[in-house]
């Protein structure tokens, strides 16, 4: 259910993507130094999103330096690093965890399991170091898998809970800003869910699988749907806009109104390789 909160490189300017994949890459070299080179095989772009929007709201002093590479060996990368990274890349393993235990649970995906199990040391070392949140994340990941067990007929009872899960993944601390982060987060997670179930309405509907959406008792269910994400997504570029981001705004505001907004056509996004 991660990956989809993508940039639209095309879109970008240089010096933008440039900051953009410093980031990207300063979450996979601190996966590295915090929980050892199998917890990179984690790394997605939503939580360099986090870095992203967090880091622009709190401006914390960034470690810059450049940096060899086994993906790219002829040419050292730009690296960009703060304390956000470290909550950042705690949180990626995490969430990577339980999101292979899921399928296991869901799908009896042995490959998952398997990975699961060699996560599993990294995810106890992040786990104790983010223990309350972990905790929620592991609660609410439980509600929906009950709900979905249940076949639960409200689109909006099963994507809540993705959205608290969410809400505590973009409280990075409680200040003034702890309301706008969690509706943040809490919009985000359900634009996440809601994308997630219709992308895949066809394949569950031929595997007889839940989907949110086959549920509904309407005509056109797939215009329901976007109908409902675009609402979502307006709902969370609106908290967005009521935070004072400056640094790095413009690669923000590429991932709320093109780079996730271009996931409605239901197409493979060629952006979503690796950077």
């Amino acid at each position: 259910m991660f990956g989809y909160v993508t940039i639209n490189k095309m879109e970008l300017k240089f010096k933008e993507y440039y900051s953009y994949k410093g980031y990207y890459c300063g979450l996979c070299k601190c996966l590295k130094e915090k929980y050892g080179n199998k917890s990179r095989l984690t790394l997605n772009y939503d939580m360099t999103f986090l870095i992203l929007l967090l880091s622009s709201l709190y401006e914390p002093d960034n470690k810059i330096y450049n940096e060899g590479c086994i993906l790219h060996p002829m040419k050292k990368q730009l690296i960009l690093q703060n304390n956000i990274t470290d909550y950042a890349s705690a949180l990626n393993v995490i969430l990577s965890y339980y999101n292979l235990l899921d399928d296991w649970e869901d799908n009896r995906d042995i490959k998952s399991f398997a990975a699961a199990k060699m996560l599993q040391r990294e995810f106890n070392k992040s786990s104790a170091e983010l223990y309350e949140k972990s905790q929620i994340i592991k609660f609410r990941l439980s509600n929906i898998s009950k709900l979905e067990k249940e076949n639960c007929l409200e689109v909006d009872a099963v994507s809540n809970e993705f959205g608290h899960l969410m809400e505590e993944v973009f409280l990075y601390k409680k200040d003034h800003w702890e309301q706008i982060l969690r509706k943040i987060g809490f919009y985000l997670g359900k634009f996440i869910y809601f994308l997630d179930a219709y992308e895949d309405m066809e394949e569950d509907e031929e595997n007889n699988s839940y989907n949110p959406f086959n549920n509904l008792n309407i005509d056109n269910k797939e215009e329901y749907a976007r109908n409902l994400l675009v609402l979502n997504l307006s709902m969370l570029s609106n908290e967005i806009e009521k935070l004072p981001l400056v640094q790095d705004k413009g690669i923000i505001d590429n991932i709320i109104y093109s780079g996730i907004l271009s996931k409605l056509d239901k197409k493979e996004c060629t952006d979503e390789r690796p950077i």
